[in-house]
């Protein structure tokens, strides 16, 4: 793989690493459409995949994706039989429904299972391109190739990024706030505290007090 693709690849997943909680093994969701394009280019998916995102890869698919494969019939044999060697993800769906929007509910809006999305359907890619937090794989010029990450998950990111560094700031100022409070009590507690000391010194002791009394009186008379 060429410099400039390991270079790319570790760039955008550290992007999602970093934004999003993704983390090694990363779980690919496959459609009909990759499995067809792979077939076309002569693509092992299994082998190519690990070793194009410099990791370990758990493959799958949707009982509803290959549904829809086999009810193309020998038009789709091909990508069927390489669905078939994926892991089932379970997609609640007890009747099969149409893949794009099997694949849709699966991935929601926020993408809480942390899925990789590796499809050939343009109309389905830019549905879910609205969808932040979803890496997008598709084949192209012979190869895997990964998407950058949409407008919607830069812009997501950033304002989660924006919204951290507010509360650290709020906590921060609010540690200060404290801070100095306690200082003030402090501060109040030993001022008292000297004040309390220097009428003390200028307290007579009784026996003086008495003496100075006397040399009083006595002047008097």
């Amino acid at each position: 793989m060429k410099v400039k693709r390991q270079k790319h690849v570790r760039k955008v997943m550290t992007f999602y690493r970093n934004n999003y909680g993704f983390s090694a093994p990363y779980t690919v969701l496959i459609d009909g459409t990759f499995c067809k394009a792979a077939l076309s280019f002569k693509i092992n998916i299994r082998e190519q995949m690990s070793k194009y995102l410099d990791a370990e890869v758990n493959l799958c698919t949707t009982t509803c994706v290959r549904a829809e494969c086999q009810s193309f019939g020998p038009l789709l044999y091909g990508p069927l039989k390489v669905l078939e060697q994926f892991k089932l993800y379970p997609c609640k769906h007890a009747e099969p429904v149409p893949a794009f929007r099997c694949v849709q509910q699966m991935i929601g809006k926020k993408n809480k299972n942390k899925l990789l999305l590796a499809t050939q359907d343009q109309s389905l890619t830019e549905t879910m391109k609205k969808t932040a937090g979803l890496p997008l794989l598709y084949i192209a010029y012979n190869a895997i190739t990964l998407e950058a990450p949409s407008d919607k998950s830069k812009d997501i990111a950033e304002k989660n990024l924006d919204n951290r560094i507010n509360t650290s700031e709020h906590a921060h100022l609010k540690t200060v706030k404290i801070t100095n409070i306690w200082r003030r009590i402090q501060n109040s507690a030993v001022d008292k505290k000297q004040k309390r000391k220097r009428r003390r010194k200028h307290k007579l002791a009784p026996h003086l007090h008495g003496h100075l009394t006397e040399m009083v009186s006595d002047n008097k008379k």
